[in-house]
């Protein structure tokens, strides 16, 4: 594990895998947060495709396109000194290899993250040569995220076989890291032993390579907390109080310069 200031690399990720030390990763949006994580000890900062949802305010349907990215992923580059930065493409375009490099080519450029992220859904084999070309450009690293919800049907041992080979088809294609979504703790640990790359997921336990969370449900700052989650500590909470009080001391005309 690096230490003090020392960059994080993907270099980094793949020798804390062999050492058998956890990857902690957070995704995030902007430069604040960025700058908490980053000192907080984050290994890799993400900044997902649901900043959409999250920050704009988004339907599920959307998707936000590579100039959004650009803008989000500068922030957090700029507030992110030891932690490695990562960067989602729009899933609108991840099935088309050669807008995906057009993309990733932006991104790097234009932005400065260590990788991007490609969204694989249910029909993975269509996503692996946008995987390939980014990976053949040399340009920046590509990390994949799948989900397996689609696996309905499979016994366990189908299902934990299909991720291990799509694991190792998608390391042979040039993937450098892996986040798995939706799969149990044996899956997780079996995918972690079929690769070299790190294998990581929101909802891993210590069987995987580490666990990424995304940091506005972590620490509470979603506006919904304040219905459904009455008198718990929350950023959304604070934030309200604090604000409550400012607002009702204005209204009442007992604020101070």
């Amino acid at each position: 594990m690096t230490s003090g200031s020392e960059k994080v690399t993907i270099e980094t990720l793949h020798e804390m895998k062999r050492n058998r030390q956890r990857i902690a990763a957070a995704v995030c949006y902007d430069h604040q947060m960025a700058q908490i994580l980053d000192r907080a000890g984050a290994d890799v900062l993400s900044v997902g495709d649901s900043v959409g949802r999250t920050f704009l305010g988004q339907t599920e349907g959307e998707s936000p396109t590579v100039d959004i990215m650009i803008l989000f992923c500068r922030a957090v580059v700029r507030g992110a000194k030891r932690a490695l930065v990562n960067c989602d493409m729009p899933t609108s375009i991840v099935n088309d290899p050669k807008a995906t490099v057009e993309a990733a080519r932006r991104i790097a450029g234009e932005a400065g993250p260590s990788t991007v992220k490609v969204d694989i859904r249910e029909d993975m084999e269509k996503f692996f040569p946008s995987v390939e070309a980014v990976a053949k450009t040399g340009v920046i690293a590509v990390y994949p995220q799948i989900g397996f919800s689609h696996l309905v049907r499979e016994s366990g041992q189908e299902k934990l076989d299909y991720i291990c080979k799509t694991a190792q088809a998608l390391e042979a294609v040039g993937a450098k890291m892996l986040d798995l979504t939706g799969v149990s703790p044996e899956i997780y640990a079996a995918a972690s032993k079929a690769v070299k790359m790190p294998v990581i997921g929101g909802q891993s336990g210590p069987e995987a390579d580490g666990r990424i969370y995304v940091s506005a449900p972590l620490v509470g700052y979603t506006a919904a907390l304040l219905d459904s989650g009455e008198g718990k500590p929350s950023a959304a909470r604070f934030i309200f109080d604090v604000a409550q009080k400012a607002i009702t001391d204005v209204h009442a005309g007992t604020f101070k310069p």
